[in-house]
């Protein structure tokens, strides 16, 4: 859309741009092209304003429909090789006029004009291009006139309805598969038109260069002079923002806006027409009755305060930077003071609510399908080297790590960085999402002089004994300790600073307290010397609970907790008291299980012998035999009075000790 050109651009890293085109439209009407798989974007967002004094009366939107299926909904459809046989071939039956040139070109005579219908056109099929003969209908002479093809000079359709197809044929020809037109019908006159939409586009990117020099001791103002846990450096922060013109005109002189977050954005689908279907209501047809029958049924950053003071500790893992000689030494080409003067920022930072964008502050020209990086961001910071070590991200070494605020007063996209140190490569990493005044640590390189290993254990020990009715309360400790064992080849020594994800409802215990602590986060700065193996242990620890029965317990284990201090002798003579009422209770129960067994055994010969009794007959001796089986009866029957009067006996002793049991440990029991 070269006579309305993009003005202004804001791009976005979620895959949408937002596009300005403005310029002066003479006329009523503006012709405007978009991509076709921009269209549900375009007519979710469009707007058209008229700058001038002039209207905007409405805007026409090409049908969404593809070249093939528009052209078949003609009646007139031609080929690209053929067009003229297909043309006079959809003609059948419509009426045209005819311009028939002389049959040899070199006589005088003057072209011959027919009016007819098309009848058809007959092909040679060994020369269907040079000799095809087209029928005609004259209806005034009620004849049918051959004519070759080759002859008709001018065709003139006389139907009205063939003509609109053929136009209507040419038009959708003309439409492009991946493009649409939209027409923005406009009062008369001049206009100073503006136009915006939002449209599919690449994710702008980030990256970063992050230069590193050395502090002279004593410059920190911004730590008091001190030097914690690393060693102060001079850091250049550094951003490029690159994106890439894949539109299909050369972007000249453009607005261009970085916007940095995650505005709302989605898909919705306004640009292809849904008919719902509707349900379909069919005429009554009535039939002869037929017999009636009937279907039986069938399923992030610090908190205010924190800080790393481990005394002055200087070397972190890299060589100490003799200032002197360094001073001496020819200044790397790469430093601040080159890459501030080469390349200045040449953007402005504001927040817009939840979004933060970076304005260009000149405009940019980027030409059809090339990219183009503007620098966004140039800022000196202060910064601390460490050796960072946490396990779970990289095991076995620490990395070299560089820690700042976000001082830029900007938001600062994700993206690669690279750190270059007194002029040299140093590493890469990744620069997280920062909100300005955020913390940003940047790992770039692993040092491989520290070599760090882990033990982890786990174990259970006993905190405190207590009597709750009838229950043993044991308090008990559960403890993690993680032992790192480090050992360092470099040539002096280093501070290492592990950092450890905390266990949650743990405390720590017998460890030193964390220099930072944040985000259920610690870290400790650990000294080390070369050559000796440094041992650092981290031990957290939770209290809990577990309930036993008092009855459950031994003579050996109130010794044992007699003897570790969970019980003082008092409470160890009540319990031994309280064990030997229970040992009494069990030896009633099992009293008592003998009496069952004892009767059930009895029921069982009284069964028998009372199966016995049936058939035996009252004369001789089945009479004697009868009364030596009631005779048993009678004494087993004297047997189970016997046992029901030692149950009782023995099922109120029980009741007893119980009772006295539940007395002694209430006496026990912490209110």
């Amino acid at each position: 859309m070269p006579d309305l050109p993009i003005r202004r651009m804001l791009m976005y890293r979620h895959g949408v741009g937002y596009f300005e085109r403005r310029g002066t439209v003479a006329g009523a009407e503006l012709h405007l092209m978009f991509p076709r798989d921009a269209m549900d974007d375009i007519l979710k967002s469009l707007i058209v304003l008229d700058l001038s004094e002039g209207q905007v009366l409405g805007i026409d939107i090409e049908t969404p429909e593809d070249r093939a299926k528009q052209i078949e909904r003609g009646s007139i459809h031609l080929s690209d090789t053929r067009s003229l046989l297909d043309l006079l071939r959809d003609l059948r039956g419509r009426g045209v006029r005819l311009w028939i040139e002389a049959e040899r070109r070199h006589e005088p005579a003057a072209e011959e004009v027919l009016e007819g219908a098309v009848i058809g056109v007959d092909l040679d099929e060994k020369e269907p291009l040079d000799k095809p003969l087209l029928s005609l209908y004259l209806a005034e002479q009620r004849e049918v006139r051959t004519i070759p093809v080759r002859r008709i000079a001018r065709l003139a359709i006389l139907d009205d309805r063939a003509a609109a197809d053929v136009t209507y044929f040419l038009r959708a020809a003309q439409s492009e598969e991946d493009r649409r037109a939209a027409i923005v019908r406009l009062s008369e006159g001049d206009h100073e038109i503006l136009v915006g939409y939002i449209a599919p586009a690449p994710s702008w990117r980030v990256s970063y260069r992050l230069l590193a020099e050395p502090k002279p001791d004593g410059s920190d103002s911004a730590n008091g002079g001190r030097r914690d846990m690393g060693a102060q450096v001079a850091v250049l922060l550094q951003g490029w923002g690159l994106f890439d013109n894949q539109l299909d005109e050369d972007l000249e002189n453009v607005e261009l806006t970085l916007v940095a977050g995650m505005p709302v954005s989605f898909r919705y689908r306004l640009y292809e027409p849904h008919t719902p279907e509707r349900p379909l209501v069919q005429d009554d047809v009535r039939t002869v009755a037929a017999p009636v029958e009937f279907q039986a049924k069938r399923a992030t950053a610090a908190p205010p305060g924190a800080s790393l003071e481990v005394g002055a500790l200087d070397e972190i893992g890299f060589d100490d930077v003799d200032l002197e000689s360094l001073a001496a030494a020819a200044p790397p080409a790469i430093s601040m003071e080159n890459l501030e003067r080469s390349t200045e920022a040449a953007s402005i930072g504001e927040e817009r609510g939840a979004l933060f964008q970076y304005r260009v502050a000149h405009p940019v020209s980027v030409a059809r399908g090339r990219s183009a990086m503007v620098p966004i961001v140039s800022r000196r910071l202060d910064g601390r080297k460490e050796l960072l070590y946490n396990g779970r991200k990289l095991p076995g070494h620490p990395v070299a790590s560089l820690r700042m605020l976000n001082e830029t007063g900007l938001t600062l996209e994700r993206g690669p960085v690279t750190v270059v140190e007194q002029g040299d490569y140093a590493g890469e990493a990744v620069l997280p999402f920062t909100r300005a005044g955020a913390e940003m640590i940047v790992a770039y390189a692993v040092e491989l002089g520290v070599t760090i290993t882990e033990e982890r254990h786990l174990q259970r020990t006993m905190a405190g004994l207590s009597i709750s009715k009838e229950y043993a309360v044991f308090e008990e400790w559960d403890v993690w300790q993680r032992r790192y064992r480090i050992t360092s080849t470099l040539p002096d020594a280093v501070t290492i600073v592990i950092e450890q994800e905390r266990l949650a409802d743990y405390d720590l215990f017998e460890t030193p307290a964390p220099a930072e602590e944040a985000h259920n986060v610690a870290r400790w700065p650990v000294r080390c010397i070369p050559g000796v193996e440094t041992v650092f242990t981290v031990s957290e620890r939770r209290k809990t609970s577990r309930y036993e029965e008092v009855r459950d317990l031994n003579m050996h284990q109130i010794r044992s907790f007699l003897r570790d201090k969970y019980l003082d002798q008092a409470t160890f003579k009540a319990l031994e008291r309280i064990l030997s009422l229970y040992d009494q209770v069990a030896k009633h129960e099992a009293t008592l299980e003998d009496i069952e067994e004892e009767r059930k055994d009895i029921l069982a010969r009284q069964q028998q012998i009372q199966g016995n009794l049936g058939p035996l007959g009252r004369e001789g001796s089945e009479r004697a035999l009868r009364e030596r089986y009631v005779a048993l009866l009678n004494q087993l029957e004297d047997r189970l009075s016997e046992l029901r009067s030692r149950e009782q006996k023995t099922r109120a002793a029980i009741e007893r000790l119980e009772q006295e049991a539940r007395q002694a440990l209430a006496a026990l029991s912490k209110p």
